[in-house]
């Protein structure tokens, strides 16, 4: 089913992917782990409607319950949002296609891994890496000691307690969730004042655990034995500090989502951010018992939770009873690719995160920065070298952990994130540096303590507490006057170094010049980029190559950048791990064309992260210079900034450029607008091609011109991609779609997903859209009946199912022989070919004198869509031997569209 999409005001992009994350394209493993290889799990396409298809892929066992989400890929490109099935097992998507898919060309990918192909795609890549080493780098990165450490525990005696609230029914989940809290807080009567506080929110992990052996269970509610997980205790040892400092700390837990969120499109975001606001408000009304003060709300996400609480602070309005001061994300997941503006955001990533392979939690920062111009929230990523995804939570991590737990990045050798690796961090290491960087955003958001802020704004810096850990970051926002490559800058006049504004893109099919992804192993390597296909919002970067000390390229400013006044200009900088470490200095020319030449804080030398054969990831470090070196020029009036080589060569990528105040801008108290989009069920008709509308709202004003991205998957393989434009005061509106109907009898209710994702001047909160088409024609009588009620041996048993009219779906048949209610000699596995058997299930163990319907034998058919019957048959051995009449009888399934046709039928098997 071929559908057009269109709105009001709609220009065509490009065909593209619905949804781009960490994944391994097809053959992409290296050579030497493909021989070993094979198949696994079972595709099947089912044809659901008029050129609707199910393409789904069943694995042998439950698949891993984590942050990342399983994507059914052709290559680089994904087939829509996957759903998985109550079973835990089953992965599908439905895809609109002129012809049947072909299953083979697929994989299934979760967490960097085809789940499809035996064996573990990263394992596999860990151990090639093990063999060739990994790159070091010869530049010693120098950091300066923070005076204050914001893990210092406070002066306040606390106190923990528990409470427990009415569960909360959710859309799309049978049971209810629970509303579970643990509270870390100053002892009662501590003179603190207002406390400001901080809700924490686990990600997605198993839920339930047999104390006996440690198995997980997949029930729930949990039933004994099986207990409960308790994941929301795993920042206890932040909280713990937190309060000490005079805050109010609680953690709630959400397995009950966990347990549910499965089939959820949004994959339980919006669930999640729900119960945030539920606990939130039941805080609000203790406020004065707790001597809280809800005008100072940090929350705080780890995985899924990360997504969780971003859409919380989409969703919390302005009149509500509490305020988000900020947020701070661990290595979170953003499906949608959102970000709340007008909200301070620390996302913290882990270099060796095993579950959210590609460090998506990186869009959170960049999709921030053209959104709208007057955000001046703090937006910061915070790289942590050696970490993984699990161990900032004690709950998720083995030796701390009540019940049995994993390290996600699964090494235990000495590969650059292998468990040996010296440079690895171990739990408590990693717990640290959670610790203090946790805290110190939670002093920044809401005591203003800028004393931290080099933590987060790209200084190299650390604290005491952390180590030896090393932390990078980078920070947009927070009054930085950003000059972007291809938007309001563009290139300089290069000096014999190759210099282009290449797209923020990759690509594993057709490699080309003008993205910046397309060379090298990018897969989970590139958070700044998404594939190219995809409908994310891609940004231009500056990208510079130089052969030779003394060439240059750079960027031409559209309008000037102010320096002067204690200004610092930052270079977000891409180091190519392929070519290694670089050195350059940076010349500023201003607007009568003088020149300066500085050298960046820490030295010209810029060393590219850690890599090995296959993992380096391609992200922007902060370049930082003091333009007030800089003789000769006015720093008021810069219109130019160039690289200029010192290493022998270099290539690097430049995301921004920006003026960075010493101090942090004051944030407006406003939100962006959202639009959400809804769903539409209309009745099929008889037209080959019919119109649905799908509305879409808008909440709160929109004061500017804004545009969303709006895709959906066609012809199995392509996403129409699509930019919605919004005016100024507009409300709500519509998408048009394009869809099929006939006379045929389908499928009761067909599905056809909608996302958006927003590119500027809006958010997307409900960013999928539904339309729902009913079939209204009726389902034909089916017969099923043996062909002769009587055969001679020798010849075959046969059962025909017949539709009185054809259907719009293929429809699956099996049957299987039953005891039945007959009575004298029943047909035996001996009365049947061996092979004939065996090619059907039955093992050559069974003996020839066990009554064919103890013989799990099944025998299968399909009836294509258009056609009208099918025959089943069970082939019998003329054997010689007199035994009279013998019976067979068959319980006949026809599976029509979602319902069961059941019969059950006997043929008699006479010698002559």
């Amino acid at each position: 089913m071929r559908r057009r999409l269109t709105a009001a005001v709609l220009s065509v992009l490009l065909a593209s992917p619905l949804l781009i994350a960490a994944a391994m394209p097809a053959g992409a493993a290296p050579t030497a782990t493909v021989a070993t290889k094979r198949a696994v799990g079972k595709w099947t396409v089912t044809q659901i409607g008029p050129q609707t298809y199910r393409v789904a892929w069943r694995a042998p066992e439950r698949l891993p319950l984590g942050a990342d989400r399983p994507q059914i890929r052709k290559g680089d490109t994904s087939l829509g949002v996957a759903l998985v099935e109550r079973d835990g097992r089953t992965v599908y998507v439905d895809v609109q296609a002129s012809r049947r898919p072909d299953p083979t060309a697929f994989d299934v990918v979760l967490s960097g891994d085809r789940l499809n192909i035996s064996g573990d795609d990263v394992a596999a890549r860990s151990g090639a890496a093990k063999t060739s080493g990994t790159k070091g780098s010869s530049v010693e990165r120098a950091t300066t000691t923070l005076p204050d450490d914001p893990a210092t525990p406070g002066a306040f005696n606390v106190q923990t307690s528990d409470y427990e609230l009415d569960p909360v029914k959710l859309p799309g989940m049978p049971e209810p969730i629970e509303m579970v809290g643990h509270v870390v807080e100053p002892v009662d009567g501590a003179t603190t004042g207002p406390r400001p506080v901080v809700l924490f929110l686990h990600g997605r992990h198993s839920y339930c655990y047999n104390p006996k052996n440690g198995r997980d269970g997949w029930k729930w509610p949990c039933m004994p034995p099986f207990k409960e997980i308790p994941s929301h205790l795993g920042y206890d040892y932040i909280q713990q500090v937190l309060a000490s400092q005079g805050y109010f700390t609680v953690s709630v837990r959400v397995n009950g989502i966990n347990a549910q969120d499965f089939a959820l499109d949004d994959g339980g975001a919006d669930a999640r951010a729900q119960i945030v606001e539920r606990h939130l408000d039941y805080w609000a009304d203790q406020a004065t018992d707790h001597q809280l003060d809800m005008s100072e709300v940090v929350l705080v996400g780890h995985s899924r939770g990360g997504e969780g609480v971003d859409r919380a602070s989409l969703e919390i309005p302005l009149s509500a009873p509490y305020t988000i001061a900020g947020q701070v994300l661990l290595a979170p997941t953003d499906f949608a690719g959102q970000t709340a503006a007008y909200v301070p955001t620390v996302t913290m990533l882990p270099y060796c995160d095993g579950d959210v392979y590609d460090l998506q939690g990186q869009l959170f920062t960049d999709t921030a920065r053209d959104l709208t111009n007057d955000d001046t929230s703090l937006k910061s990523s915070v790289l942590v070298m050696g970490a993984n995804h699990n161990f900032f939570n004690t709950e998720w991590t083995p030796g701390l952990a009540e019940a049995p737990a994993w390290d996600d990045w699964g090494d235990t050798g000495s590969g650059l994130c292998g468990e040996a690796n010296p440079d690895r961090l171990t739990p408590i290491e990693q717990q640290a540096v959670g610790t203090a960087y946790v805290s110190g955003a939670v002093h920044l958001f809401t005591r203003d303590e800028e004393e931290f802020l080099p933590m987060y704004d790209g200084s190299a810096v650390n604290v005491t507490s952390t180590g030896d850990a090393e932390v990078f970051s980078h920070a947009i926002g927070g009054g930085r006057v950003e000059r972007r490559p291809g938007v309001d800058s563009g290139l300089s006049l290069a000096d014999g170094a190759d210099t282009q504004l290449c797209l923020g893109a990759v690509t594993w099919s057709r490699p080309r010049h003008g993205l910046c992804g397309r060379v090298g192993d990018l897969d989970g390597n590139v958070p700044h980029w998404s594939g190219e296909g995809d409908f994310l919002a891609k940004r231009k970067n500056l990208e510079v190559e130089w052969s030779a000390p003394g060439q240059t390229g750079g960027l031409v400013f559209d309008d000037p950048l102010d320096l002067s006044g204690g200004q610092r200009l930052e270079l977000r900088t891409i180091v190519d791990p392929l070519v290694g470490d670089v050195a350059f200095t940076v010349r500023l020319t201003d607007a009568d064309g003088h020149q300066a030449d500085v050298v960046p804080e820490g030295g010209s030398a810029l060393a590219a992260l850690p890599s090995s054969d296959w993992l380096g990831k391609r992200w922007g470090q902060t370049v930082i210079v003091d333009p007030s070196t800089a003789a000769g020029i006015d720093l008021s009036e810069i219109t130019q900034v160039d690289l200029v080589a010192e290493s022998n060569r270099g290539h690097v990528w430049v995301l921004d450029m920006a003026a960075a105040p010493d101090q942090l801008a004051g944030v407006p108290n406003r939100r962006l607008p959202v639009v959400s989009l809804g769903k539409v069920k209309v009745a099929e008709g008889n037209r080959q091609a019919s119109t649905a509308k799908v509305p879409f709202t808008v909440s709160g004003t929109l004061t500017r011109p804004a545009t969303v991205a709006v895709g959906q998957l066609t012809d199995g393989e392509d996403l129409a991609t699509l930019t919605m434009d919004l005016a100024p005061g507009q409300t709500s509106g519509s998408l048009v779609v394009d869809y099929f109907g006939d006379k045929l009898d389908g499928p009761k209710r067909q599905l056809t997903l909608l996302a958006a994702f927003p590119r500027s001047g809006v958010m997307t909160d409900q960013y999928l859209g539904r339309l729902v088409i009913l079939d209204d024609d009726p389902t034909p009588k089916v017969t099923m009946s043996p062909v002769h009620r009587r055969v001679k041996e020798g010849t075959s048993a046969m059962w025909q199912v017949t539709l009185a009219n054809p259907v719009s779906y293929g429809i699956f048949v099996w049957l299987r022989p039953v005891a039945g209610g007959v009575h004298g000699p029943r047909l035996a596995v001996g009365d049947v070919p061996r092979d004939w058997l065996r090619a059907h299930g039955v093992p050559r163990r069974v003996s020839a004198s066990t009554p064919l319907h103890r013989a799990k034998l099944g025998v299968y058919a399909y009836i294509k869509p258009g056609r009208t019957s099918t025959t089943l048959a069970i082939p019998t051995l003329r054997d010689g031997t007199k035994e009279g009449r013998e019976a067979v009888t068959a319980r006949i399934v026809a599976d029509m569209a979602g319902h069961r046709l059941r019969a059950t039928k006997t043929i008699y098997v006479v010698d002559r």
